[in-house]
């Protein structure tokens, strides 16, 4: 089990998360609204769980070049990340969280 803690204060981020080895596959979601009556899909993770997704994810991003596929657009136009995200489940509700790494700091949880 491990902890994330940010790379720059030490705050700790998360409660004792077990690694996955690889990215789950994305669960289905109907669009509809859950129990609590909000419109929000499921998370890719399980709770308790934290995964680096190979996917490249936020900043900083860089234009997609003519000959490139990319099926990410953000304001400004069709762009491209190459940085990779830590994904992490939020267990008190139906979102995860999406960690750029150099901005987070893993360790044992004791």
């Amino acid at each position: 089990m491990n902890v994330l803690l940010c790379a720059t204060c030490g705050t700790r981020l998360t409660a004792p998360v077990r690694q996955l080895d690889e990215m789950p596959e994305y669960p289905g979601w109907d669009g509809l609204p859950g129990p609590d009556g909000r419109r929000h899909g499921p998370p890719s993770v399980p709770c308790g769980t934290y995964v680096v997704d190979p996917l490249p994810f936020g900043a900083p991003f860089g234009p997609v070049g003519p000959d490139e596929e990319y099926d990410g657009i953000v304001p400004g136009g069709t762009w491209k990340s190459d940085e990779v995200a830590i994904v992490a489940a939020d267990c008190t509700s139906g979102y995860e969280t999406r960690l750029v790494p150099g901005a987070v700091r893993v360790e044992d949880a004791e």
